[in-house]
């Protein structure tokens, strides 16, 4: 069959099936039902995913990723245990630094302390965020950047200047939209601030949006008082290649200064990321099955429909083959109509799919979001539907004896 042969049954089909659809319109729209959920459940779930791989994104970023070990302290199990613990003198930050000095492995200590949500106060205006005393190389294993400003030198770590770098939410709250709040001064619990940054963050509604970074040496000398002992702190290694070996010698070390009481715990991310991937990955798989087999359980009753309605298209059938309709025309046409009804009912469930995206950030865990391989998937899925629907259908019809099909 040339091209232009090809065009023209394409055309003829095209034709004959837009006429029966349209001339039993709601028969169509009852058919195409079950594609257009499916498809709207695809496209929803495919949101999801994709807010699912962002938020893994951001919490492997909160966590550093491989190239940071944790060490934290653990509490007493029992009571013999909460009596050897007092032979120890818990864990600081003064320890790690000695401790870590002769390990090449190690590039940084990375102190901090959680200050938890305190008032951010400007001007009269205020705004509740999350403050953390932070280290010079916090912004590196962390993964932080400033959409304006700076982040802290040496000397305003070294000196506890009084700086902090603020959220874009915090920003926008205090000194309002599209203000530039960098030299501008804020008050925390009383004590006063110069702005020096601002975090950078996809959105107002990121978590980082709502932080506020101080040096760690202004929180030891104007919030933690006397308190020397920390509950965690975080090593920089140089490779992630050592994070092993840096854990057992840090394990090691920490005993040995501990008088060989295991107060604490030294964890390298390698475990966390492994645990994370692997829920992200069952919740995918669960969002999948359930796109895939709404998908599926669609074009199963489109084809159900499909092989009721060549009963009632017997005669049609006879007609079309005693005016020289060859197999392949049959074929073609009940592909085709097939191929239509999945539309008809595929693209208002894009549309209705896609509308999760529209809900503003807060409603679900996660913040749907669609990109055009997602669309182009849903559609494919749609065509895909549609021609597996049409085929054993037109099969039956293609083969169907023209005398025979006369009779009815």
């Amino acid at each position: 069959m040339n091209a232009g042969r090809l065009k023209n049954v394409l055309l003829v089909n095209f034709r004959l099936c837009s006429i029966e659809l349209f001339s039993n319109k709601l028969r169509t729209g009852i058919t195409s039902m079950g594609i257009f959920l499916g498809i709207a459940s695809l496209l929803a779930n495919l949101s999801f995913v994709r807010a699912m791989d962002d938020d893994l994104k951001r919490s492997l970023e909160s966590i550093g990723g491989l190239g940071i070990i944790t060490v934290r302290a653990v509490d007493p199990a029992n009571k013999n245990e909460k009596i050897a613990f007092q032979r120890s003198g818990g864990l600081t930050v003064e320890e790690i630094e000695q401790v870590t000095k002769g390990m090449t492995s190690i590039e940084s200590v990375l102190p901090q302390a959680d200050m938890h949500w305190n008032s951010i106060k400007a001007g009269g205006r205020e705004q509740w965020g999350s403050v953390t005393a932070v280290s010079y190389f916090h912004n590196k294993a962390y993964n932080y950047d400033v959409s304006e400003g700076r982040w802290f030198t040496r000397e305003e770590m070294e000196r506890q200047t009084p700086a902090c770098i603020i959220g874009a939410d915090i920003a926008a709250k205090v000194f309002g939209s599209g203000a530039n709040p960098v030299g501008e001064a804020v008050t925390i619990r009383s004590v006063p601030f110069t702005i020096v940054g601002v975090i950078k963050s996809e959105s107002i509604y990121e978590q980082r949006s709502r932080e506020t970074l101080i040096p760690y040496a202004v929180y030891t000398s104007r919030f933690s008082g006397l308190k020397r002992r920390v509950e965690d702190l975080a090593v920089l290694l140089k490779d992630s290649r050592f994070a092993e070996t840096a854990q057992a010698e840090l394990t090691f070390r920490l005993s040995g200064l501990h008088r060989g009481v295991k107060d604490f715990a030294v964890e390298i991310n390698k475990d966390k990321i492994r645990e994370k991937k692997a829920a992200s990955l069952g919740m995918k798989i669960i969002l999948w099955s359930i796109a895939l087999i709404s998908v599926l359980v669609g074009g199963v009753s489109i084809m159900n429909i499909m092989f009721a309605t060549i009963g009632d298209r017997i005669r049609e059938i006879g007609v079309r083959k005693a005016l020289g309709a060859q197999r392949h025309d049959i074929f073609i046409q009940f592909v085709i109509e097939a191929v239509i009804v999945c539309c008809v009912g595929g693209i208002p469930g894009m549309v209705l799919g896609a509308g999760v995206t529209l809900f503003p950030p807060g409603v679900f865990p996660f913040n749907p979001r669609l990109t055009i391989q997602d669309y182009s998937l849903a559609f494919f899925c749609t065509v895909a539907a549609g021609l597996i629907a049409g085929i054993f259908p037109a099969i039956k019809a293609a083969d169907m004896e023209p005398v025979e099909a006369l009779r009815y």
